[in-house]
């Protein structure tokens, strides 16, 4: 998966332009994406394979983590009501599709893992360019007040 385009490498999905200026989040968001390359570059053809289950794992935590200190961010940022839960909404859904794939798995479900792979860049690369990039406009503004 290392095309001219699409490229797999931390490099080329945490591009600058999602760089929030929040050293403790930034910092979270490398290492995030730097675990779903791990995961890409993994050759096993099985979802199940003990590498592959293992980063899968470390990523879960990661992600619980990096939603606590994010979320206490946006509570001290001034965002809206109601973005500020609809941001939230969308960390449960990540967490929850998280659970029902790790249920899923430990039930011998056949998951391909392409299909793992597409559902975890959803939970970074999607969230982070649809719902983390706002987060810098509510940390200027309050730091402006």
């Amino acid at each position: 998966m290392n095309s001219e385009r699409g490229q797999s490498t931390s490099e080329q999905t945490m591009n600058h332009d999602l760089l929030l200026g929040l050293p403790e989040i930034d910092s979270e968001h490398r290492a995030l994406f730097a675990q779903l390359d791990r995961l890409i570059g993994k050759p096993q053809s099985h979802s199940v394979a003990e590498p592959f289950s293992e980063i899968l794992s470390q990523l879960g935590r990661q992600i619980d983590a990096h939603f606590v200190s994010e979320e206490s961010l946006l509570k001290a940022c001034d965002m809206p009501p109601e973005e500020l839960a609809e941001h939230m909404s969308a960390h449960e859904e990540i967490l929850e599709q998280y659970t029902r794939l790790n249920l899923d798995l430990m039930a011998g479900k056949a998951i391909g893992q392409q299909s793992i792979l597409k559902m975890v860049r959803g939970w970074i690369v999607d969230h982070v360019h649809q719902y983390d990039s706002r987060i810098r406009q509510y940390v200027s503004l309050s730091e402006e007040q």
